[in-house]
């Protein structure tokens, strides 16, 4: 079994309960280093469990995942305030970089009215149930491993 600071390769899709697929790796191995918090802890201690070759299917809830929705979260911003804010996309995602954030940070566009964007700064799947199909490709051994 994998352990912390090794890298795997696995395949997932990602789905709601109902079967409708949001993301999929459609058959490209994602890779990541255990124990850097790379995904989700759910996830993670899910392929520290696995044997390469093994599949597994994860139920998770919203805590397990990308938490609760917060209302909180949904911000009223003059549009002056916003790199091209006249034309922000309803509906879609923007990386707002803020004179305090070091890194742009992913907001959803709710609405525009009236010089006053809506934006969600909520995740866009915070909220929700979420099923994983995970298959462990390979695992590599760390530097300094005797087995590797």
């Amino acid at each position: 079994m994998p352990s912390k600071g090794q890298r795997v390769r696995f395949l997932y899709r990602g789905s709601f309960p109902d079967g409708r697929t949001f993301d999929d790796c459609k058959g490209v191995p994602h890779e990541i280093v255990l124990g850097r918090r790379q995904v989700m802890k759910a996830l993670e201690e899910t392929l520290s469990a696995m044997e390469p070759g093994e599949e597994r299917i994860l139920e998770l809830s919203p805590a397990e995942a990308y938490g609760a929705y917060d209302e909180s979260a949904l911000q009223r911003v003059p549009t002056y305030r916003i790199p091209n804010g006249e034309n922000l996309p309803v509906g879609r995602m923007i990386a707002w970089k803020t004179p305090r954030s070091a890194e742009p940070v992913p907001a959803t566009v709710v609405s525009v009215e009236n010089q006053v964007a809506t934006l969600d700064f909520n995740h866009p799947l915070a909220g929700k149930d979420l099923v994983y199909w995970v298959k462990l490709i390979d695992v590599v051994p760390a530097a300094g491993d005797p087995t590797a």
